[in-house]
């Protein structure tokens, strides 16, 4: 019973011993060395100080506002549209000629008589002054003449080949008959060619040949 007993106990102690190995972690047999890097010391620089053979590097200093200006500066702008051109803008930025007193003296009217002139290219603002006085020719010899009245007017080529033509015809500008006359006229400007004009005296319903004294001068501005 004893013998038993004993081989019963000594079975339990080893049943419990094989659990407790088996569940105990195994741990290799030989762990790898482990190496630690060691860190390397630090290397101090040196600080040398300026000579005039070395003055070192230079530093530059750049406030905000320089940035700024750079930049804007370095931005170009937008190209504007180029403005639409017409041919009014061709008038001016040439040489003109002085003025062109072209009418100065006495002169008989027995149907009409014409002076030509013309408008230099872009002058914007020509201008026609003077004056005239008609009398009856038949009266010069007296000592106070007879005022006669003529008709003026102001005509461009076509006009006046309308006029030579006896076609209907308008006028650049005519004054009210008259004898005695003065004339200041803005005159049209003239773009890329020259403008020729017609001054024509033209005897009015007065019998007779007519004697007009005319002074007359186109200036170019």
């Amino acid at each position: 019973m004893r013998l038993m007993y004993a081989f019963f106990i000594v079975s339990l102690v080893s049943i419990i011993s094989a659990d407790i190995f088996l569940r105990t972690p195994r741990l290799p047999a030989k762990l790898p060395p482990v190496v630690v890097p060691v860190a390397k010391p630090h290397e101090e620089t040196e600080i040398k100080a300026a000579t005039p053979e070395d003055p070192g590097p230079t530093a530059t200093v750049v406030s905000p506002l320089t940035v700024l200006t750079k930049t804007s500066a370095d931005t170009p702008a937008p190209a504007a549209a180029p403005p639409a051109i017409s041919r009014a803008d061709h008038v001016a930025g040439t040489a003109l000629p002085g003025p062109n007193h072209f009418l100065h003296g006495q002169f008989t009217v027995t149907n009409s008589s014409e002076f030509a002139f013309s408008v230099p290219p872009h002058v914007v603002n020509p201008v026609l002054r003077g004056g005239f006085r008609a009398f009856a020719k038949s009266s010069l010899d007296s000592t106070s003449p007879t005022p006669a009245n003529v008709d003026m007017v102001l005509m461009n080529d076509r006009q006046f080949a309308d006029f030579t033509h006896g076609r209907p015809c308008d006028a650049t500008f005519d004054a009210d008959s008259s004898s005695n006359q003065t004339v200041n006229y803005a005159m049209p400007p003239t773009h890329d060619q020259e403008e020729r004009y017609h001054l024509v005296f033209q005897r009015t319903g007065t019998a007779g040949a007519i004697v007009v004294k005319a002074d007359f001068t186109v200036s170019f501005q």
